[in-house]
């Protein structure tokens, strides 16, 4: 027997392993997608760790990627190319992990909405044109990846209170500035979008503690994966 013959033999047996009915069975379900949009301090990472914690004790198998504005750091805050880039980077994961059959859950701290919310905030500064506005948000917006988004959170926070919390625990003197505008952002977006997607919810932490915020996101997360297993 040639060495060829050989070859193709192992990678007979191989690919008729790979190729198995398991694992290339389309009609196995996606992951439920989850993702978390809203200012510094409105409480959106500690609830996020919380219901990783919560969700993998219940036994289903959670990713929770690095959050987008940690793993952009190489480019400035203050351009519009950032936001542009974070949701890029969540976009280019939700891609990938809903094709992916490893995962029964995953959350992103920061999504698409939060890209869409940020053009805004630009456009209003005079830092991009409507027309660039517009262009960006239907790229993001396109249904191709928006349904696959179970729940879009929008958690929000009094701005005073957002302030207590960041001075509770900065090693920093210099604070977030933006946070009373970046509220009233994440709100009037909510507004504007919640008829429209159905899978928006506001959260407002202002007079919740950190439990409280995570039993209520916790409970309202599960009713939305039951629903759809339901369907």
């Amino acid at each position: 027997m040639s060495v060829d013959t050989k070859f193709k033999e192992k990678r007979g047996r191989i690919m008729a392993y790979l190729r198995s009915d398991f694992r290339h069975d389309s009609t196995i379900p996606r992951p439920f997608v989850f993702e978390f949009n809203g200012p510094p301090h409105s409480g959106k990472t500690t609830t996020i760790i919380e219901l990783d914690k919560f969700l993998r004790r219940q036994g289903f198998r959670v990713l929770r990627p690095q959050e987008s504005g940690e793993a952009i750091r190489h480019i400035d805050r203050s351009v519009p190319v950032y936001n542009i880039r974070t949701g890029l980077y969540t976009l280019t994961h939700l891609l990938d992990h809903v094709h992916d059959h490893s995962y029964d859950v995953i959350i992103y701290d920061r999504g698409i909405f939060d890209a869409y919310c940020w053009m805004s905030y630009w456009e209003e500064k005079g830092k991009i044109t409507k027309k660039q506005m517009d262009i960006v948000q239907n790229f993001f917006f396109l249904d191709l990846w928006l349904k696959e988004i179970d729940r879009a959170y929008f958690m929000v926070c009094d701005s005073q209170k957002a302030r207590k919390r960041e001075l509770d625990t900065s090693l920093s003197k210099k604070l977030d500035t933006k946070n009373i505008e970046t509220v009233k952002l994440y709100r009037k977006t909510y507004d504007n979008l919640s008829k429209t997607f159905p899978q928006l919810k506001l959260i407002d932490t202002s007079n919740l503690n950190k439990k409280e915020v995570a039993e209520k996101i916790a409970l309202d997360l599960l009713g939305v994966m039951e629903h759809k297993s339901e369907k």
